[in-house]
């Protein structure tokens, strides 16, 4: 994979200004959805966590994903996943998703992790599928759903 390290921190009110602050490229916009929307749906899921992405000390993307088993289906989703524009195509997308899925392993050997995206996103697409993620063939609020089942 790749050498860059990356370190997830919860969002607090100390850091939300800065997640906030997270874009992606203007043509990406269409793939993702704001940040602001992402802190709002995090204080509704009481599964999920909002987390910054750092390298080093500055923040350079955003998720949030469940640390306990969704209620509903039993699976660990990945709900939000983004990298800022400014920070994209170093590695920091590829080590944060790696260090995700680590953290949900660590809760449960054998999670059942998903995660999903919109259809045309052929680079995401490309990438969870380098972490083992496979298509179900599933549409769920017309976004493409990738299931990695981790073996114990």
């Amino acid at each position: 994979m790749s050498n860059v390290t990356v370190k997830l921190k919860p969002i607090t009110d100390d850091n939300r200004k800065e997640c906030l602050d997270l874009k992606p490229h203007a043509y990406q916009e269409k793939f993702v959805a704001p940040n602001s929307d992402s802190l709002k749906k995090a204080e509704k899921e009481p599964s999920s966590k909002p987390y910054g992405i750092y390298s080093h000390e500055e923040m350079v993307g955003f998720a949030l994903f469940d640390e306990e088993p969704y209620p509903d289906d039993g699976y660990f989703w990945i709900i939000r996943f983004m990298v800022d524009g400014r920070f994209q195509k170093m590695g920091y997308g590829r080590a944060a998703l790696g260090e995700i899925i680590r953290m949900i392993r660590s809760k449960q050997s054998n999670a059942k992790i998903r995660i999903s995206h919109v259809p045309d996103n052929s680079v995401v697409n490309k990438l969870y599928k380098e972490f083992g993620f496979v298509e179900t063939g599933e549409i769920i609020h017309g976004e493409t759903v990738l299931d990695l089942i981790v073996e114990s």
